[in-house]
């Protein structure tokens, strides 16, 4: 008996043993997150860069980049939510259209281009309905690696396209620095980085993590 009682384990030690699994256990855990968030961040800057060499490439065909209403209407300085709403899912699915050359069916494209492509996007990059085979029957915007859709706006190339249209017409009128929209005067292209902000982006910390290719 005393031999038996000196081989097993006492409740203190199998405590100890269990604790020190449970904290080994968060530290991988804690780990593998930070290296697939990295790794997922990395993947969005690769894949912000290709889409704006795109537009650049999109630019020289046609005097500028691409733009419509839906990007214009996006604004980086103040929509920090890309899951609710369809502001980005607008904006995202004009610069697919554009960068692939895939417009038809209209709001609704098949995965089938009719014109120019600057860009082939892989199948992981689409949000899309699928049949059963997983072919593309619509695409509804650019999916960035977290999920949710990229952001593209305009909103502040269009405030200086405006501006340059008042100098015509008032040489001295000054720019109104109070009131930006947009961080670019070109384009703006992001990932939130999975932060979701229900308020001003500007205003919310959660931005300062985006993936984005303008500065601080």
């Amino acid at each position: 008996m005393k031999r038996s009682s000196e081989l097993a384990f006492t409740l203190v030690e199998m405590l100890t043993v269990m604790a020190i699994i449970a904290i080994l256990t968060g530290l991988v855990i804690a780990t593998a997150g930070f290296v697939q968030n990295k790794a997922a961040r990395e993947r969005a800057l690769g894949e912000i860069h290709e889409m704006s060499t795109g537009c650049e490439s999109y630019k020289t065909d046609f005097g500028g980049y691409p733009q419509n209403d839906k990007t214009d209407l996006l604004d980086p300085r103040h929509d920090g939510n890309p899951v609710t709403g369809k502001l980005y899912k607008d904006a995202s699915l004009m610069l697919y259209s554009a960068m692939s050359g895939d417009y038809e069916p209209v709001d609704q494209p098949d995965g089938k281009p009719e014109k120019k492509a600057y860009i082939q996007f892989l199948p992981n990059r689409l949000f899309a309905t699928k049949d059963a085979n997983g072919n593309v029957l619509a695409v509804q915007f650019l999916q960035d690696p977290f999920g949710n859709s990229y952001g593209y706006s305009t909103a502040g190339l269009k405030q200086e396209i405006d501006y340059r249209e008042q100098l015509k017409a008032d040489p001295t009128a000054p720019r109104k620095t109070d009131q930006l929209k947009g961080y670019n005067s070109t384009f703006d292209m992001w990932s939130t980085a999975g932060q979701i902000s229900t308020k001003d982006a500007s205003l919310d910390t959660g931005a300062n993590k985006w993936v984005r290719n303008w500065g601080s």
